[in-house]
């Protein structure tokens, strides 16, 4: 009788909790249903933005800064982080104090992002995407055979692998910030490196933590729409949640989390409307990417490697790239991530320093 009774109780059990699983995951469906409110407004075009009509039928969105009339000198290509990241008004005005340096600047929201287009599937964003539309902007749309290239972050990654496929192409390479170096370093038996040990940080630089923001955005993201749009997207390809409220919920976390990328929140600039969320989401995918390392050893192309004394990326993921491309290395006191919102002269004046020289 007793025995009956326990397994009474325990059918009851196991009934209530597939009960409760299902009334869970029926309230989880149709909370995913509800479309997310816009909280920041989409960007607008700019009296100077323009479009470059791709071979795939898509628009990529871009700014030119005139600063060389003559076309003396090389173009300069800024490449902006992310990814899903955008062309903000802050280094459009930064770049055209450049400029006056004698360089056209070119500023461009990579696809997915800004201004420019959104890829039908959320799998059509990749890093091998990226670097095939830069290759044809300079060949096709600026048809031109030598470019400066400016990385940013994420973007310095999309510039230093470009450049150790298309050395013939980059005139220079300046990396601002950029992000770890894909794929990670191994060791000779396949471990993965450990930077720390090959670039210890040396005494005179002093860095400092930036404010932590992404314990926030982590739990912004377990909203059950966002949840359900990735899991759509990696899954089946398809997108739950329009570009248009993904892209919102991507502008909502980045207006958090760009107060830890700077040395001082004073410094942060009002958020654009411009992050493109399945982009953000999905060109971090780096498939079969070649370790380019040894390639790079082999170069010969003058670079420049700036890091700010707030930035969140460690010092040595960043000194790896002035490394591998026998680069100089500048340390910026009092700033963040990104260091022209903190100090914008002390980066222009690097970067000017830095082509300047180049020349001699």
């Amino acid at each position: 009788m007793k025995e009956k009774k326990k397994q009474s109780l325990f059918r009851k059990i196991i009934k209530w909790t597939f009960r409760t699983i299902g009334i869970a995951m029926l309230i989880f469906l149709v909370w995913s249903l509800i479309p997310l409110k816009q909280t920041i407004t989409p960007i607008q075009p700019g009296s100077n933005t323009k479009y470059w009509n791709m071979k795939d039928g898509h628009k990529i969105a871009y700014t030119k800064i005139i600063g060389d009339t003559s076309n003396a000198n090389p173009s300069i290509i800024f490449l902006h982080g992310g990814p899903g990241g955008y062309i903000h008004s802050a280094i459009i005005e930064q770049m055209k104090a450049l400029s006056k340096n004698g360089y056209n600047v070119y500023l461009y929201d990579q696809i997915g992002s800004g201004l420019s287009d959104r890829l039908p599937k959320p799998k059509d964003y990749s890093f091998g995407k990226h670097l095939n539309d830069l290759d044809e902007i300079i060949k096709l749309q600026i048809k031109t055979n030598k470019v400066i290239l400016i990385g940013h972050s994420y973007g310095g990654i999309l510039a230093t692998h470009f450049t150790a496929d298309h050395p013939e192409l980059v005139d220079k390479l300046i990396l601002s910030s950029p992000g770890d170096l894909q794929p990670q370093r191994e060791n000779n038996d396949g471990t993965v490196a450990d930077l720390n040990k090959i670039y210890p940080t040396p005494s005179q630089y002093q860095f400092k933590t930036p404010i932590e923001v992404f314990e926030q955005t982590e739990r912004d993201f377990l909203q059950p729409r966002i949840v359900m749009s990735m899991l759509c997207a990696m899954v089946f390809n398809f997108k739950w949640a329009s570009d248009k409220e993904f892209d919102d919920y991507t502008n909502t976390m980045a207006s958090k989390f760009t107060k830890g990328m700077v040395a001082d929140p004073k410094n942060v600039k009002p958020e654009e409307g411009g992050a493109g969320g399945y982009s953000h989401g999905f060109s971090n995918y780096y498939g079969n990417l070649a370790d380019v390392r040894s390639k790079l050893k082999q170069l010969n192309i003058s670079t420049l490697v700036i890091q700010g004394q707030y930035d969140q990326g460690e010092y040595s993921s960043v000194f790896e790239y002035a490394d591998l491309l026998k680069g100089e290395y500048k340390f910026i006191e009092n700033a963040g991530h990104i260091i022209w919102w903190d100090k914008p002269n002390d980066y222009n004046n690097e970067i000017a320093k830095f082509l300047n020289s180049a020349h001699k």
